[in-house]
């Protein structure tokens, strides 16, 4: 189980002394104010999603050659994505980021989705757009599914079936956004990015989810308030009513196209 847990740390450390060198920084170099700091929380959370890009990486070559000496995998591993299933994922991802809304919105007595909003209201307010995009919607994505799926997931599946494995990897994955909001939204991305990562047999599967699942929230707010009022609600219901058919007969393609052994 350690195995599965401590990828979690090596991200939590990177995100730690990055954000208290940067503290530091700011109040004592700069004369800054927490409220100054708190204003570079995205940035610094890309620079540390990129540093644990390079721990994650060495880890998972690692896995991946005790699996093939181990019979567990392939030699030559992975499944290439065609163009098309490159565009369904990340459609996919949308999909499974409007639904699992619905479902905290569903829950927001209890999940306190208010003070959520609120919060990530002020850490990015005033940052560029395409900023957002760069580093919410590519970069951190990129690094989480190297832990998350890459290392804590598939080390479980070493040792468990595929159900399972996605399951424990998904609460791994919402736990560790530190607020029961994200913990449900994460954990049940998570859940699903594992089952068709499997599907796939592509690392880079669940990596396109989630840039779909992040660019979508990022995207989605600044198109709805362009809809006028009273087309409003026809909208939203037509653009759900489509994602949940891209969902449904995406996930049939690819269960359809799926290997019949473990390729990743």
């Amino acid at each position: 189980m350690w195995r599965a847990v401590y990828p979690c740390g090596i991200h939590f450390l990177i995100s730690q002394v990055i954000a208290n060198t940067a503290l530091a920084v700011i109040l004592y170099g700069m004369g800054g104010t927490v409220e100054d700091f708190a204003s570079y929380t995205i940035f610094l959370t890309g620079i540390s999603a990129l540093l644990t890009m390079l721990p994650c990486v060495f880890f998972y070559k690692k896995d991946r050659n005790a699996r093939v000496l181990g019979g567990l995998i392939p030699e030559k591993t992975g499944r290439k994505l065609a163009p098309g299933t490159v565009l369904l994922l990340l459609l996919l991802g949308a999909a499974c980021s409007v639904f699992a809304n619905i479902l905290v919105a569903m829950l927001q007595n209890i999940l306190n989705v208010q003070a959520y909003q609120e919060n990530m209201e002020q850490i990015m307010s005033g940052k560029s757009f395409f900023m957002l995009i760069f580093w919410m919607g590519i970069i951190a994505p990129v690094a989480e599914e190297m832990v998350f799926r890459w290392l804590i997931y598939l080390r479980l599946r070493d040792h468990m079936k595929m159900a399972a494995a996605a399951v424990i990897s998904g609460v791994f994955f919402g736990i560790y956004h530190m607020n029961l909001v994200q913990a449900v939204y994460a954990g049940i991305l998570g859940i699903v990015f594992a089952y068709i990562l499997e599907l796939t047999g592509n690392l880079w599967s669940s990596v396109l989810l989630h840039m779909g699942a992040n660019i979508w929230s990022l995207v989605m707010p600044e198109l709805l308030v362009r809809i006028p009022e009273e087309n409003y609600v026809m909208v939203v219901l037509t653009m759900e009513a489509v994602l949940l058919v891209v969902f449904t007969v995406g996930v049939r393609h690819l269960k359809r196209n799926a290997s019949k052994t473990r390729m990743i």
